[in-house]
């Protein structure tokens, strides 16, 4: 039986060809489950929220093993939702969105194995964000946002780096 990080990443590896998709369909699920979220995404426009939200994903998911920098990446994600008005209670209902988008993308592909892993991985994930809101002032002063981190790392992984390629259709390297 495969482990559970190969679980995370052969899974998201088959979103991937279909990200900004997979993408619209959290957010569809989440916004008909909960409408009452809707309006805390107001300001940002949909198709931006939904690049963040795979490349996010993306970069998650190829960090796992190197939990000390994801860690600290989360947990200011964390306190920067925090500032946005995300509450505690909104990291279940985000959780049950993204499962029911990872089952309707991975079709026959979402075993009972593959539910398990990304239910421990969005567990962890939430518990470390939740972490960097108990004290959010330490993790937005002086330390990398998560989204400063995606921007400056995003571009040095090879996974973001092909996702940014699929999606967009832009070529590094190439001028």
């Amino acid at each position: 039986m495969p482990d559970t990080l190969s679980l995370l990443e052969s899974s998201f590896a088959k979103i991937q060809p279909k990200a900004i998709a997979f993408s619209h369909s959290f957010y569809q699920h989440l916004f008909e489950i909960h409408p009452e979220l809707e309006a805390m995404f107001a300001e940002v426009s949909p198709e931006l929220q939904e690049k963040k939200l795979v490349a996010s994903l993306a970069l998650i998911v190829e960090n796992l093993h190197n939990p000390q920098a994801l860690s600290q990446a989360l947990q200011g994600l964390g306190a920067h939702h925090l500032t946005k008005g995300t509450e505690a209670a909104h990291y279940p209902l985000v959780g049950q969105a993204l499962l029911q988008a990872l089952q309707e993308h991975l079709g026959d592909d979402w075993t009972l194995e593959v539910a398990q892993a990304w239910l421990e991985a969005y567990k962890l994930i939430s518990d470390m964000m939740l972490e960097g809101t108990r004290h959010p002032e330490a993790h937005l002063n002086g330390e990398l946002t998560f989204y400063e981190w995606l921007d400056l790392y995003g571009e040095m992984s090879p996974t973001f780096r092909k996702l940014v390629e699929d999606v967009t259709h832009f070529k590094y390297g190439v001028h």
